[in-house]
């Protein structure tokens, strides 16, 4: 979305390959919808944001709950976990994410193995 942002400011066409979409509208005020999910990763946390829906999975969480899903126009503070009552809306979502990894090289976290006894540090940045 950045690069296709600054493309759109530079006046430069978007790359017909880029699957991101600008938010130049966004920064002028206007009120705006996305066309597509956006995705996301980074250090192992995961997420798709499709229409009001927003799934997401984080691997620093101290329970193994998976995937969770908010209704973000109802719950934009992500406090209560929708997923259980909606099972296909997750299962989709999920295979949107996986297919998406797929498509743009989504690597494993962490990216190298972490000796046993050590600690993955790399979600604790204030303890560098």
């Amino acid at each position: 979305d950045i690069v296709a942002t600054c493309c759109e400011i530079g006046g430069i066409p978007i790359p017909s390959n880029l699957e991101g979409e600008s938010f130049l509208s966004l920064l002028r005020g206007e009120r705006t919808r996305r066309q597509r999910p956006i995705f996301w990763e980074h250090q192992g946390n995961c997420a798709v944001r499709d229409g009001k829906w927003k799934l997401v999975y984080g691997r620093c969480e101290d329970n193994d709950e998976g995937w969770e899903l908010y209704d973000m126009s109802k719950d934009r503070t992500e406090l209560h976990n929708l997923a259980s009552q909606n099972k296909d809306r997750v299962e989709q979502m999920i295979h949107m994410w996986k297919e998406w990894a797929d498509r743009v090289g989504v690597k494993p976290w962490p990216l190298h193995p972490i000796p046993e006894g050590e600690k993955d540090w790399s979600n604790l940045p204030w303890l560098w």
